[in-house]
């Protein structure tokens, strides 16, 4: 069932100058003659590098030029958003950046012709958001070259001073009016999970699974771009189900299997995180006691999320339970969303234990950024603990936002081990 819950209003005008007042700061505390923030297209999803919406309230795929105390610069993908835009204005919708700013033309020739119309001087000093890595997709950065070349073409003797760490200090401790949108995207990722639950049962098809929890995001106002989803009586991997990239059959679930989700609600671009899990009658021993540990590590990393501590304290903290019974795990324990920034794998093995990875060339390890960020009141964290024995792996969690005693949960179903009722 969906309880209600009020759709938050649209951000204000006051949002809208708090975060220019971010940009503006970035560039005065690095001494910043402009800052170009990269925006990468729509639909680029799960996690987005859409930093060009935080700073423009609209559609995604733009580049935002910072300069001086001026209005920004929108230098955007396609005509097509300079339409939608004049239909919001007809609409009477509340939009925060004018006409007389947006420019089509997101090439890296374009916004070197920018940079000189808007009286950069021949030695600048740039600021770019977008050269830094980005886990878990953009490991080398979402700029792409030829807008890099177009850049430094026009401005050969720039200093380029990558600054995303600078944006994301400012900007993930949120507002009152940031948190009712991130509050709001949990309600619909819990209504989400819920629909997860009901349609679950033997018979049915992952396909259909999938369709449930998608539905009831976009029933809701909300928006979702895809799902992580697999299922069986032991299970492994992560990722997006099989059958949505190899032409294959969605997989029929079946008595004894788990069903395991990491389900993406957002609303207003603000995002929230699910590990929906659903026991599909009797489960495997393993899987009872991998998902027992995934709460425990849950409520380790709830009692340590607080401001004034560190991003590696947490980890080491949620990590403890999934260490003291020797599991391996899959994918993070937790990570920073509203945005992307610090990730924790901690310490404890992951696949590269399991016998058959001795076949692959390099299983790897991904890194753990972010250990040293000292947490603030407002940060949001996605929650995912997991656990594995053998090929047997439960995950669990939800969105946690950072309090000043503790964590502040957004969720409930989606933090157990759910079962499905037929």
């Amino acid at each position: 069932m969906k309880t209600k819950m009020t759709i938050p209003a649209p951000l204000s005008f006051r949002e809208r100058d708090r975060r220019w007042e971010i940009a503006r700061t970035i560039m005065r505390n690095n001494e910043l003659d402009t800052l170009i923030i990269y925006g990468d297209r729509e639909s680029a999803a799960p996690a987005p590098f859409c930093i060009d919406h935080y700073f423009t309230n609209d559609r995604l795929g733009s580049v935002v030029i910072f300069h001086k105390e001026a209005k920004p610069v929108v230098i955007t993908f396609a005509p097509m958003m300079v339409a939608d835009h004049m239909q919001a204005s007809m609409r009477g919708d509340q939009q925060w950046i004018e006409p007389e700013q947006i420019y089509v033309g997101k090439t890296g020739a374009n916004i070197g012709n920018m940079l000189k119309e808007i009286g950069l001087p021949d030695r600048p000093k740039i600021g770019i958001i977008g050269l830094e890595p980005y886990p878990p997709f953009y490991f080398d950065g979402a700029l792409p070259h030829r807008t890099w070349k177009g850049i430094m073409e026009a401005f050969p003797n720039a200093e380029i001073k990558p600054v995303y760490m600078d944006f994301f200090k400012l900007a993930a401790p949120k507002s009152e009016e940031e948190l009712a949108l991130v509050r709001y995207a949990a309600h619909i990722g819990e209504a989400m999970s819920e629909a997860m639950r009901i349609t679950v049962r033997p018979g049915v098809s992952e396909a259909e699974v999938a369709a449930a929890i998608t539905s009831t995001c976009i029933s809701m106002g909300g928006f979702t771009a895809e799902i992580l989803m697999g299922s069986g009586p032991e299970y492994i991997a992560w990722g997006p189900p099989a059958w949505q990239y190899r032409s294959q059959a969605p997989r029929i679930i079946q008595e004894g299997d788990i069903v395991l989700s990491e389900i993406f609600a957002l609303y207003g671009m603000y995002e929230t995180q699910h590990q929906a899990a659903v026991a599909v009658g009797n489960i495997h021993p393993d899987l009872e006691r991998a998902a027992l540990v995934a709460r425990e590590c849950y409520e380790r990393g709830v009692d340590v999320l607080k401001a004034g501590v560190t991003f590696g304290e947490v980890v080491d903290a949620m990590e403890k339970p999934l260490l003291d019974a020797k599991g391996w795990h899959v994918h993070p324990l937790i990570h920073s969303i509203n945005p992307y920034g610090p990730i924790g794998f901690g310490t404890a093995p992951g696949i590269e234990i399991l016998p058959q990875a001795s076949r692959y060339g390099n299983v790897g390890r991904l890194p753990n950024p972010g250990r040293d960020l000292v947490l603030q009141a407002g940060m949001c964290f996605a929650f995912e603990p997991n656990c594995a024995f053998g090929n047997h792996l439960a995950n669990i969690g939800g969105t946690v936002i950072v309090g000043e005693n503790g964590g502040i949960e957004l969720n409930s179903n989606s933090t157990h081990l759910m079962r499905a009722e037929y």
